[in-house]
């Protein structure tokens, strides 16, 4: 398996930001997103061989009382096992679900219970609370991906299962190719929303990206630790600032451990089914995947191509018309 030289010292980093108590106040409220589009661009304790805990991180959500513990740090898994690379198909005693969109049809989305527990768990039980019945994809951008799930139809709002949020399960036998079904987040926090990559075009050069990806969030997760020592402790805001800036760091060096762990761990199953399929590797590391969608992807291609209007950031992804979730429905497959 093969490193990556990065400079990713999370721990001296994270010591000089935390010379101070923290408070539940930040600047701004932050909606729960897949990442705007950028040209910078987990297992159970007992995984596979192939699969290792990363080093430095944390090991997959351990499961109590029959269920995964939700995950309160972010949580990394290197695999070189399939995962959803290659030709997905269900199999017997695979979970999946189907997601019914009103005058579009059905997507049916293989889930990863065994490589992200608690995501999985959570979209799950939210979907069998009838939570998604009646909601929107209410982000739609070309050759990127579709978000939908929002509990107020414009990506805010909401709370996981359990209540509240959790934060990502980054296994890198997941990556975000076209179909694949992943998690919006705010900053790493997660509760009901989702997306599907819909970029179908070839993607190459992956060493290059990822490394760019890991320096680029690396270089941020800086930027953020020395914000954090020029702040004055007695500024009246600065418990606002401090936990702002903290959130921006954490987010940072996770998605540069997320990328780096991800270069380490790239096989030729990866590198073709993004030559073959498409997809965003930029996310790969910084956002969870859970699932991979093995039909209707003429439905996601009918979703992606309705007519969009500008959003309040400038971004073309507002559709101009109503795109409703009819029901989300799970099963094992027989």
């Amino acid at each position: 398996m093969k490193k990556m030289n990065i400079k990713v010292c999370a721990v001296s980093l994270l010591a000089a930001m935390l010379l101070a108590g923290c408070s539940n106040s930040k600047p701004a409220e932050s909606t729960t997103a897949a990442p705007a589009e950028t040209t910078t661009t987990a297992a159970p304790a007992d995984a596979t061989t192939k699969a290792d805990t990363a080093d430095g991180g944390n090991t997959a959500s351990a499961k109590t009382d029959g269920k995964p513990e939700k995950p309160t740090e972010a949580q990394f898994v290197k695999s070189t096992d399939a995962g959803n690379s290659g030709d997905v198909k269900l199999e017997k005693g695979d979970t999946y679900a189907v997601i019914t969109v009103r005058d579009f049809g059905d997507i049916k989305v293989k889930l990863y219970p065994e490589l992200a527990p608690y995501a999985v768990y959570n979209f799950v039980e939210l979907a069998k609370a009838g939570t998604y019945s009646g909601r929107n994809f209410h982000r739609i951008m070309d050759d990127f991906m579709i978000q939908g799930g929002s509990a107020n139809g414009q990506g805010s709002g909401g709370d996981s299962f359990e209540g509240g949020s959790f934060r990502n399960e980054i296994n890198t036998s997941l990556r975000h190719y076209y179909g694949a079904f992943c998690y919006g987040s705010a900053m790493g926090d997660m509760s009901d929303q989702f997306y599907i990559v819909n970029n179908k075009k070839p993607q190459t050069d992956l060493d290059t990206s990822y490394v760019r990806v890991s320096n680029t969030y690396y270089s941020q997760a800086q930027q953020f630790a020395e914000a954090v020592n020029s702040l004055d402790p007695s500024d009246e805001n600065y418990a606002a600032y401090y936990n702002y800036y903290k959130m921006q760091f954490d987010f940072s060096i996770n998605y540069s451990q997320g990328a780096a762990y991800m270069y380490e761990t790239i096989t030729d199953d990866v590198k073709k089914t993004y030559e073959e399929r498409g997809g965003y590797p930029g996310l790969d590391g910084g956002y969870t995947v859970f699932g991979q969608t093995v039909e209707g992807f003429d439905v996601i291609d009918k979703i992606s191509a309705v007519e969009k209007s500008e959003s309040s950031t400038g971004e073309m992804s507002v559709p101009m018309k109503d795109i409703i979730i009819d029901k989300v429905e799970i099963f094992t497959m027989e």
